[in-house]
């Protein structure tokens, strides 16, 4: 986990520097270790084209991180990753599906994100409302949203 955060903050300072328009949706490791591919999810307020992956591209190159890993950049797609507190206010009323670690167990969890609290996020779901700290969102993506390619 720790080495997923570290690589998390180097690629958001990197983009925060080269490309601030650039919103880091999502950043994850895919394949084995030995040749991973760094897989970064973007969204930009013109959308995202092939000119903006092709710069996000060269900026994560410009730091060194195409030296350990293969890098792909994306696109949201259809149901955009919730990374922050910005992420989840944008995603206010809609749908959300959350993967969540509930004492070690992997769970699901989705509902209509009814809003947030200091702490986390409050769901309505067809069981009731629910509350979910961030601390345990391990992944999260907003069904109603997003751009499509």
């Amino acid at each position: 986990m720790q080495v997923r955060e570290s690589l998390e903050r180097e690629v958001e300072t990197c983009l925060e520097r080269q490309l601030p328009d650039v919103d880091l949706r999502e950043v994850s490791l895919v394949g084995p270790e030995h040749s991973a591919t760094l897989r970064v999810v973007i969204d930009h307020p013109d959308g995202v084209d092939h000119g903006i992956c092709e710069q996000v591209t060269r900026a994560l190159q410009s730091v060194g991180l195409n030296d350990h890993y293969g890098i792909e950049v994306w696109s949201p797609g259809p149901e955009p990753p919730l990374r922050t507190r910005d992420h989840f206010e944008q995603a206010r009323g809609h749908r959300v599906a959350l993967r969540v670690d509930d004492d070690g167990r992997r769970r699901s969890r989705a509902g209509v994100l009814e809003s947030l609290t200091t702490e986390g996020v409050r769901l309505q779901t067809a069981s009731g409302v629910i509350e979910v700290p961030f601390s345990a969102i391990r992944r999260a993506r907003d069904r109603d949203g997003g751009h499509t390619c």
